[in-house]
């Protein structure tokens, strides 16, 4: 009777012990990865990837090669610290020893990557114009996977992220001078603008654009002030928390790129440099909801659902709806294609304007060729919207339902025209030759 007594009694004690150990273990190791040369852009951003784990289970073998290669690397990293020389092979990165820009690494690997990967980073913004009477004037909707935000706004010292996020949203008015024409109104009339998010991503990447060209200089330049990052960022009733930093040290000639990533596991942040992980000293967001950094480029964030209503795992939802689910992703898929023939057309565009640029520079620069090409689209598009994008931040095409498209010849304003070189040339043109007739008309009088 005793020794049936004893035996639940050990059980418990053995079963304690077990809750011990598993209290105790200690968490999964992380692994870095081996820099080939000046990869380091690469391998921050990958680190990234890879501690995203909603696209793990999207990616898709059978349909893409680089989901394939992904997938391995990732299974790989999980056990032991790995090189990327197969990455950089699908990539198509020839030049391991030429740094690169870690934006544009990102978008290059969402641009190869299979349809249901790559939404997890897809939002839409919406711009709309209307007159004072609210007849619509123009609406334009573009995708987007990264959401840029200019440090040239910033009018303090240290630049707020949390401002400069909602300035995208701001209404802005025309009056006076920059009037618009209204075809409803058949004249110029006051009007605003506005963005909207009508998509929001389960990833929203936040741009810090501090590369950008100096027109007094006539060169590109690096901005190395402090900006104040946020834990969270809200749009509306969706909330975005911070889990990943992707950092840049140095200048525009040449630097040293690390990440700064939330384990979701021990939710401990942890610096990825190239080979080496260790944790964050100084736990960020310890004692405030901001951290200050003159070193952050790329801000990742996860969107952690609507208030009151937690978003569904990204599992769940394969789980749930399949053919919607398949029929939402073939559209996809043949939208994406479409773009993919347009960014490699781009492509190939920029690596030759590349080749060029590389005759004049060094050894060890940050695509300086690419930023600023990419910097005077930006600069001609800052006209028309509160944001600006390049080219290769927009994954699909540009979706655009206006109103006055039978007008499209419609008068300019005055202002337009006075800043149009093209107009300037010739009116003095015109002005000359009207002077040379009258000098002729006097002689032969």
């Amino acid at each position: 009777m005793n020794s049936v007594r004893k035996r639940p009694v050990e059980e418990e004690k053995a079963a304690a012990e077990k809750k011990k150990l598993k209290v105790t273990q200690p968490q999964r190791p992380h692994y870095g990865l081996i820099n080939q040369g000046a990869t380091c852009y690469l391998n921050s951003v990958l680190q990234v990837l890879f501690m995203t784990t909603e696209i793990h289970d999207r990616l898709d073998p059978t349909s893409q090669i680089t989901d394939q290669e992904l997938k391995k690397f990732f299974e790989k990293l999980k056990k032991t610290t790995c090189g990327t020389e197969k990455i950089t092979q699908r990539l198509e990165i020839k030049n391991v020893n030429q740094q690169g820009d870690a934006a544009e690494c990102l978008e290059l690997i969402l641009r190869k990557v299979s349809p249901q990967v790559s939404e997890v980073f897809r939002g839409q913004l919406t711009y709309t114009t209307k007159c004072s009477k609210g007849h619509s004037i123009n609406e334009e909707t573009n995708p987007f996977w990264t959401l840029p935000l200019s440090l040239t706004d910033a009018h303090d010292t240290t630049y707020s992220v949390g401002r400069g996020f909602e300035r995208i949203f701001q209404t802005k008015s025309f009056s006076g001078d920059s009037m618009v024409y209204c075809n409803e109104c058949k004249k110029k009339t006051e009007a605003t603008s506005g963005c909207e998010m009508v998509e929001f991503p389960r990833i929203l990447i936040v741009l810090l654009k501090r590369f950008d060209f100096d027109y007094n200089a006539m060169s590109l330049v690096k901005s190395d002030c402090f900006v104040d990052v946020p834990r969270v960022l809200q749009r509306k009733n969706k909330r975005y928390k911070l889990y990943g930093m992707v950092n840049h040290m140095g200048s525009v000639r040449g630097g040293h790129y690390t990440a700064t990533i939330l384990c979701n596991e021990d939710k401990t942040w942890y610096e990825f440099d190239d080979a080496h992980v260790k944790q964050v000293r100084e736990q960020l967001f310890a004692e405030s909801t901001t951290c200050n950094s003159s070193t952050a480029y790329l801000l990742v964030y996860r969107a952690s659902g609507s208030l009151g209503d937690k978003m569904k795992d990204p599992q769940d939802e394969q789980r749930g709806n399949k053919v919607e689910g398949k029929r939402y992703f073939g559209q996809r898929q043949a939208d994406d294609k479409e773009t993919r023939q347009n960014q490699e057309s781009r492509g190939q565009m920029r690596k030759e304007g590349k080749k060029e640029a590389l005759r004049h520079q060094g050894r060890g620069e940050e695509g300086d060729a690419k930023r600023e090409e990419t910097i005077k689209e930006d600069s001609l598009l800052r006209q028309k919207q509160n944001t600006s994008y390049s080219g290769t931040q927009h994954p699909e095409k540009r979706k655009q339902r206006s109103k006055g498209d039978k007008d499209e010849n419609q008068p300019c304003s005055s202002a337009n025209i006075m800043k149009n070189p093209l107009w300037i040339s010739l009116i003095v043109a015109g002005c000359v030759i009207i002077v040379i007739l009258i000098v002729i008309l006097a002689t032969l009088t």
